[in-house]
């Protein structure tokens, strides 16, 4: 995913740059990226409507910037957790709940990332198959560790993931019980993957 904008050199138009940033955010959250208009986010930042263009080409430009940013954003997050973690035990217990709070604590987040499928598929495919390459990596390399068994980590690696985006989900969405016991869901995920569903 590559998204072209100018990037600013100056403290008042990094501060610029962040406020275009910041009100796409809140309004991508509040309105939706198809509710949302280049003048609603300039008059949002309080800037003058041409100013958006000298950082960025497009809206789609813009969305394309914002959802890079999250997925470095979780990345940096749970990489700086998991560090000093060595099984993969508890580097996913500790990634798993790096996510969770991330999310909890950034629900627009998960608005944004998702609404992709339907602005650009290819931005949605993009995204996960970037954080998906990433874990299989990881995977391999606890595969030669003997510490998982040897099973097709690619298939693993969207089982894993698509837990976490629903466990996620769960909690920022409030659906369902004890969604501030974030240990306890952490816990149960754990628990099933390490011992499995069935008796």
């Amino acid at each position: 995913m590559e998204t072209l904008i100018k990037e600013p050199t100056t403290r008042n138009a990094k501060n610029t740059f962040n406020m275009i940033i910041e009100s796409a955010i809140n309004l991508f959250y509040k309105n939706g990226y198809h509710g949302t208009t280049v003048n609603n986010i300039t008059q949002e930042a309080g800037i003058a409507a041409g100013t958006f263009y000298l950082y960025f080409p497009s809206k789609l430009s813009l969305y394309k910037h914002i959802l890079i940013m999250f997925s470095h954003n979780i990345r940096r997050t749970i990489a700086a957790n998991v560090a000093e973690k060595v099984t993969r035990y508890e580097k996913e217990r500790e990634g798993l709940k790096s996510f969770i709070m991330l999310a909890k604590e950034n629900p627009q987040m998960y608005n944004i990332i998702w609404e992709s499928l339907y602005i650009d598929r290819a931005l949605f495919k993009d995204y996960y198959e970037s954080f998906a390459k990433r874990y299989i990596k990881g995977l391999n390399n606890s595969v030669k560790r003997e510490e998982i068994r040897a099973l097709d980590t690619e298939v693993v690696s969207y089982i894993l993931m698509g837990v976490a985006n629903f466990i996620g989900l769960k909690v920022v969405l409030d659906l369902g019980d004890n969604n501030d016991d974030i240990e306890h869901i952490v816990d149960v995920y754990m628990d099933l993957i390490k011992h499995g569903l069935f008796q």
